[in-house]
């Protein structure tokens, strides 16, 4: 009962911060959009994937149910399929690109050997993973005009969100008291 609360836990959290995250994208960035569907600076990139390499399933799936809320609430003429399936995409990209640093660039599960080299590594394979698999979706419903700039523009824009959001938690975490000790106990030895 404990783990399904955890997941379930894991699942709605995961969908609220991305909510939120989007929404505050949107009022930063809306004005560094190449098109509807294609963002300059992409921050909602950086948890998708950050949720997932910490949560795994759990995560992708909170992803996509937040990625389909805010497709439906943002562009409700886009086609209820179209949003829906492209929610999913937005839970399953970075999921697929995990497994694809894990089983081909030795990226442990743990994320033990996750090395700033490794973390760019994974970013980048992962914002033209998304950008392209997105972006194909969108050409095939007819939502997208350039499919080849479409791309571009995507993929900078989820790997400059992912990297903004990295450096973003890391600085945050590096101000809470208790990783600060902990540091500084680690200095110590």
């Amino acid at each position: 009962m404990i783990a399904a609360n955890s997941k379930l836990l894991t699942v709605g959290l995961t969908t609220a911060a991305y909510v939120v995250l989007f929404e505050l994208n949107s009022l930063l960035f809306s004005n560094f959009s190449f098109s509807t569907n294609a963002d300059w600076i992409y921050l909602p990139s950086g948890l998708r994937l950050v949720f997932v390499l910490i949560f795994g399933v759990w995560g992708a799936l909170g992803i996509a149910l937040a990625s389909i809320t805010t497709n439906l609430i943002h562009y409700p003429s886009g086609g209820l399929f179209t949003l829906v399936v492209a929610g999913f995409i937005s839970g399953l990209s970075p999921l697929l690109a995990r497994k694809i640093c894990v089983d081909k660039f030795a990226l442990d599960k743990t994320l033990r050997n996750l090395t700033p080299k490794k973390l760019l590594e994974t970013a980048g394979i992962f914002a033209v993973l998304s950008a392209t698999i997105h972006q194909l979706w969108l050409t095939f419903r007819g939502r997208t005009d350039n499919f080849v700039d479409s791309v571009a523009a995507t993929a900078v824009g989820d790997f400059l969100g992912t990297i903004l959001v990295l450096y973003a938690a890391r600085y945050l975490i590096s101000r809470l008291p208790i990783f600060k000790e902990n540091l500084k106990r680690s200095q110590l030895k």
